[in-house]
């Protein structure tokens, strides 16, 4: 279960700065039309998809002192085009100052976790005793990796790192700058915590032995091509270090996700997940007065 709280904590940040870009204390249509109203309103899907949006509700009501969201459907619900999402009635200028803020937030989050949730279905359905994790990367708009992550749990998958502290990943500018892969690991390991594991990125079957002598806890074959990975696979279980865990990345896509779901791959990481998002189609209607 999601920290409602948390995340409303999240949602609350960024419908604040979408007020203030809009200058909503100026918004001389509501102020002129209806400046002192009780409206009530519906969110309703206009596409298929995975709904996130439930911390609305807190996030709403701490900003406008009122319970605006009256009913809301729980994060992770699928939806159809007609699904009514949500329900608000509240003073009519905090309606419709909020409606387009919340509309983007909910449409982006909720794209999020629909794409993610085809995606882990792929996987699943590849019929795989134990199948890799779907898990999005650091590829996030700033200010919003949190409610990125928000919208792939949702959908089924996992986060990557969510800070560069969350993890040690070696990449290839590292071990450039490094002057090599067992340096590279050197230096990680003599400055990380403990309990961090380390992961390093390869481009080659030649880097990927060079990472399994230096002893690291798990690889990322960067836009290794299916066959590819299987060569890599055969090539880590003949290997002392064969329990590393195997995480594959670049370029994948609905498309070839299938050609990556492999026996002894344990992640696939994929970073449209989160930086080529086709949001939610929602609308906003007020019923009545």
């Amino acid at each position: 279960m999601q920290d409602y709280h948390e995340l409303s904590e999240f949602w609350k940040r960024s419908l604040e700065e979408g007020l203030r870009e809009d200058g909503w204390p100026w918004d001389w249509t509501a102020r002129g039309s209806v400046p002192h109203r009780v409206i009530r309103a519906r969110i309703v899907a206009k596409s298929s998809g995975i709904w996130v949006g439930q911390a609305l509700a807190s996030a709403v009501a701490r900003i406008s002192g009122a319970n605006l969201v009256t009913e809301i459907l729980p994060d992770g619900s699928p939806i159809g085009p007609g699904a009514i999402v949500a329900r608000w009635e509240g003073p009519a200028h905090w309606v419709l100052a909020l409606e387009r803020p919340a509309l983007n937030l909910a449409a982006f989050v909720s794209g999020i976790a629909t794409q993610t949730s085809e995606l882990v279905e792929i996987v699943r359905s590849a019929g795989l005793k134990n199948p890799p994790r779907v898990t999005s990367t650091r590829k996030t708009l700033p200010g919003y990796r949190d409610l990125s992550i928000a919208g792939v749990i949702a959908g089924g998958g996992h986060p990557h790192r969510v800070s560069l502290s969350g993890g040690v990943l070696i990449k290839e500018n590292h071990i450039a700058a490094a002057g090599g892969i067992g340096g590279a690991v050197r230096g990680a390991r003599a400055v990380a915590p403990h309990g961090l594991r380390v992961e390093i990125e390869v481009r080659n079957l030649v880097e990927l032995q060079q990472a399994l002598d230096a002893s690291v806890d798990a690889v990322l074959l960067d836009n290794f091509s299916p066959s590819l990975v299987g060569d890599a696979v055969r090539a880590i279980a003949l290997h002392a270090n064969s329990r590393v865990t195997v995480e594959v990345s670049g370029g994948i896509s609905q498309a070839n996700i299938s050609g990556y779901v492999q026996e002894g791959v344990h992640v696939i990481s994929v970073g449209s997940l989160t930086h080529t998002v086709k949001p939610l189609d929602l609308s906003l209607l007020v019923e009545g007065a």
